[in-house]
């Protein structure tokens, strides 16, 4: 029996295939999926040229996947991949809870996701518990790639950008029609206003995009001590592309509310790996531990 095991964004996704011998990762990383808003053809192409498969029947499908906080939505996915392997048993979980044992194995703690938008819970080990209401990229998704994208459009377009900065992150210059056409009317919405958040990370010391970041940052650290006591907040692991590219300044927003940062990981796929590995013992912690990347 193979295993693959997916890490599905609204952006981008990550696989790895066990087949009781080797543990891989797939070299390349595939279009993302979000059954929220998004349309899986670009991933399920992606699929079908990359991952082969002599024998359907003996293969099982482990997806973690952003938007599938409920069984609906769940069921959007599986059914998308089941487009692709019609024989496979697919499983389809959110990608919080993905994190959570690719984070802390059957530890526990705070599990914080932060890509293109945001997902947050406290993790005992076994089971998620997440009291506070996903309001999605428009209402919510605080910290998000998609949030501090919106601000960072919004400051641009009513000139409040610093004009050497302007210059660096819209080489092309703004064109109001063609940021609202894009916005308002096009598919992928917050795929589009999070592709603005990247750039963000080369200019990380420039006052304005400090205080940009933090701003939101702060802007999730409020609600996050709203919905989550201070013993569940003791202990922060996190994943997603924001939370890698801008750990430094998510632990510091963190830590001035006595919360602590103790892993970041651009996704746990690795941790994922070993979780599921056949030889897994299933105790404790994947990993040590650690700041990565600091």
């Amino acid at each position: 029996m193979a295993l693959l095991i997916g890490d599905i964004g609204g952006s981008s996704s990550r696989w790895a295939l066990l087949d009781g011998k080797a543990t891989s990762p797939l070299p390349r990383t595939l279009p993302g999926f979000n059954p929220v808003m998004g349309d899986p053809l670009a991933l399920q192409e992606a699929l079908r040229g990359t991952v082969a498969v002599p024998d359907e029947g003996s293969l099982e499908v482990i997806a973690y996947g952003a938007g599938c906080g409920t069984k609906v939505r769940a069921e959007r996915l599986r059914a998308a991949l089941a487009e692709v392997w019609p024989k496979a048993r697919i499983e389809v979980e959110s990608d919080l809870l993905g994190a959570a044992r690719g984070l802390y194995g059957h530890d526990d703690g705070l599990v914080l996701v932060l890509g293109t938008g945001m997902n947050v819970g406290h993790y005992d080990g076994e089971f998620l518990h997440a009291p506070m209401p996903s309001l999605g990229y428009i209402l919510g998704d605080e910290g998000s790639g998609a949030d501090i994208g919106k601000h960072l459009l919004r400051d641009a377009l009513y000139g409040l950008v610093p004009g050497h900065l302007q210059t660096a992150l819209f080489s092309k210059g703004m064109d109001l029609g063609a940021v609202l056409e894009s916005t308002y009317r096009m598919p992928g919405p917050q795929r589009y206003v999070a592709s603005f958040t990247a750039p963000l990370a080369e200019h990380v010391h420039d006052t304005y995009v400090h205080d940009l970041v933090v701003s939101r940052f702060f802007a999730l650290t409020r609600l996050l001590a709203r919905f989550f006591s201070a013993r569940e907040l003791q202990q922060v692991r996190a994943s997603g592309s924001v939370a890698f590219g801008f750990r430094e300044l998510l632990r510091d927003a963190l830590a001035q509310r006595g919360m602590h940062l103790t892993a970041v990981e651009r996704d746990p796929l690795q941790g994922l790996m070993q979780y599921h590995a056949p030889n897994a013992t299933g105790q404790g912690n994947p990993r040590p531990p650690g700041f990565s990347g600091a």
